[in-house]
C-alpha cells in the first residue's frame, strides 16, 4: 500500500510540474486524494514530510483552481482540506483549455479566408495541429464524461 501511496504522489507532483506549478501543489493534492477523510495542514505536512509554508501555498493554489477546498468539522477549530468530488475541477480545466483552442481553431478559419495566397499556406499547416490539439481535447472531455457516469473520484 505505501508503494502505491508514493507512486500516486509522484504522478500528482509530475502532473503538477507539466503544468507549471510547484511539484509540492501536486503531492498535497495526492495526500488528500488518497485520503478517506479531511486532513489538516498538519496532517499533510506529516505525511509528506514538507514545511507548513509549502503545505499552506499549495493548498491555496488547489483552492483558487477549485481542486479542494475546506471541510468543516463540528467542534473543531482547526482548518480541514478535502478534494473536490469528482473529476470536475480537472474536467472544468480542460474544458477552458478545449475552449481556447476552439476559439483559436475558429479565429484562424477566419483569417485563412482572408489572406494572401503565401499565408493562407502557412495557416493551413498550424489548422492542421490545432486541429489535433481540439480532437485530443474533445477525446479528453469524453473521458471525464464516462468517467462521470461511473461516478469515479
Amino acid at each position: 500500500m505505501e508503494e502505491a501511496k508514493r507512486l500516486i504522489i509522484e504522478l500528482f507532483s509530475e502532473i503538477a510540474k507539466i503544468h507549471g506549478l510547484n511539484k509540492s501543489v501536486g503531492a498535497v493534492y495526492a495526500v488528500l486524494y488518497l485520503s478517506n477523510k479531511p486532513l489538516t495542514i498538519s496532517d499533510i505536512m506529516e505525511e509528506l514530510k514538507i514545511s507548513k509554508g509549502n503545505v499552506s501555498m499549495s493548498l491555496k493554489k488547489l483552492e483558487e483552481l477549485g481542486f479542494v477546498k475546506k471541510a468543516w468539522i463540528k467542534g473543531e477549530r482547526k482548518n480541514y482540506y478535502i478534494i473536490v468530488d469528482g473529476f470536475t475541477s480537472f474536467k472544468d480545466v480542460v474544458k477552458k483549455k478545449y475552449n481556447l483552442i476552439v476559439k483559436a481553431y475558429e479565429d484562424l478559419k477566419k483569417l485563412e479566408e482572408s489572406c494572401s495566397e503565401e499565408e493562407r499556406e502557412f495557416i493551413k499547416q498550424k489548422i492542421k495541429g490545432i486541429e489535433r490539439l481540439k480532437k485530443v481535447s474533445e477525446k479528453t472531455l469524453e473521458l471525464f464524461d464516462e468517467l462521470e457516469k461511473c461516478n469515479i473520484r
